[in-house]
């Protein structure tokens, strides 16, 4: 029967891009690391960050960057006002004395117009790109820059820890779910390469940069790392090389900020499918498994759910699995109840988190049809 293979097929995809593809990644054979990566390296480093209304945070930020343990004259700190109105700009301007650089641009037009623009100040060998809102651990920058003697190495990731209140279910749904990551990004590297990185905290090599298209919203973490990609460069995970930001400080306002995500994901898409080609191997293999997959998984699942009613009265196993589609769907019931009363209890808040993810996917998919997501955002915080 044709619906039941494909509702048997559709079901494989999802188990496979959450379980299966995860599980892959520990049997397929390592990269060998090279020895003189762990030697001290030191390239000199430009630092970019674009911001837009930061001044809660801006100044902290700052003092943390002028506090890294690595030697200051081989550190370029660029940091693009993209139209703030708030008192952003005169907070770092009271740093320009200690060699911070800060590009105002008067009018909005989005993080990638201010990358694209910030990129032709950087005069450095390497270039990471962070958050205003990230903080570094002392040793960040070395642990980045000594994979760079490794001449196979375009880009490095580093580990962001997300700090969650004990009441945000948003936030520990997606520091559970962002330690899972992690733990891919760190066996894909290990493998050959990750795919995609850590907005916060994430470097390449200068001439790798590739100028972000400013037509449509991408999301730059995804887009740079691929491009280093695309160039025949590895781009690896490094736990050691930390950092920490506190996560979105609701379920909604998460939610908000997986669409804009979502949608910024399926405009990039256009971009890196000649990538999937089997020629590629290991990247077409983890690019479809990793994030394709896992782009069309809302879809997957509303269509799980359509043939296994269908199915229903074709055997007691299809019975089962409606059954147990309906306990996952109590399991979120109780996990948004929770949410709302300020009491996240873990069982409950990883598939709710499930869910929230997955229909912000879908959401960001009609953003993406409708070409509605603009470059311009506001940070959900």
């Amino acid at each position: 029967m044709l619906i039941e293979s494909l509702f048997l097929f559709l079901l494989f995809l999802i188990i496979h891009s959450y379980v299966l593809y995860p599980l892959s990644l520990w049997v397929i054979p390592k990269v060998e690391k090279n020895a003189g990566r762990e030697a001290a390296y030191e390239p000199t480093i430009t630092i970019i960050i674009s911001i837009f209304n930061e001044e809660k945070v801006i100044r902290e930020r700052i003092e943390n960057l002028l506090h890294l343990n690595y030697a200051s004259n081989k550190i370029q700190i660029l940091i693009g006002s993209d139209g703030s109105n708030d008192r952003s700009n005169s907070i770092i301007g009271e740093y320009v004395p200690q060699g911070i650089q800060v590009i105002v641009f008067s009018n909005r037009r989005g993080k990638s117009s201010v990358i694209n623009d910030l990129m032709k100040y950087a005069t450095n060998d390497i270039v990471i790109f962070s958050d205003a809102n990230t903080f570094y651990h002392t040793d960040v920058i070395k642990n980045l820059a000594r994979h760079f003697c490794d001449k196979s190495i375009g880009g490095v990731c580093g580990y962001l820890q997300l700090r969650a209140d004990k009441n945000n279910s948003g936030g520990r749904g997606e520091s559970t779910y962002w330690e899972f990551e992690n733990k891919i990004k760190q066996l894909e590297g290990d493998i050959f390469t990750t795919f995609g990185a850590t907005g916060a905290i994430y470097a390449i090599r200068r001439e790798c940069f590739v100028a972000l298209p400013t037509h449509k919203a991408v999301a730059d973490d995804f887009y740079i790392p691929m491009r280093v990609i695309e160039q025949g460069y590895r781009s690896i995970y490094d736990k050691n090389a930390t950092s920490w930001e506190e996560t979105t400080a609701s379920s909604y306002k998460e939610f908000q900020r997986k669409i804009r995500i979502g949608a910024a994901n399926f405009n990039s898409i256009s971009d890196f499918k000649y990538l999937l080609h089997p020629k590629y191997g290991f990247i077409a293999y983890g690019l479809f498994s990793h994030k394709i997959l896992r782009w069309f998984v809302p879809f997957f699942l509303i269509l799980v759910v359509i043939f296994n009613s269908i199915l229903l009265s074709c055997g007691k196993i299809y019975e089962i699995l409606f059954f147990l589609q309906v306990i996952f769907v109590c399991l979120v019931i109780i996990g948004f109840i929770l949410d709302h009363a300020k009491f996240p209890i873990k069982f409950f808040i990883i598939p709710y988190y499930f869910m929230v993810a997955n229909v912000a996917l879908l959401i960001g998919f009609i953003r993406f049809i409708r070409g509605s997501e603009t470059a311009a955002w506001v940070a959900t915080r």
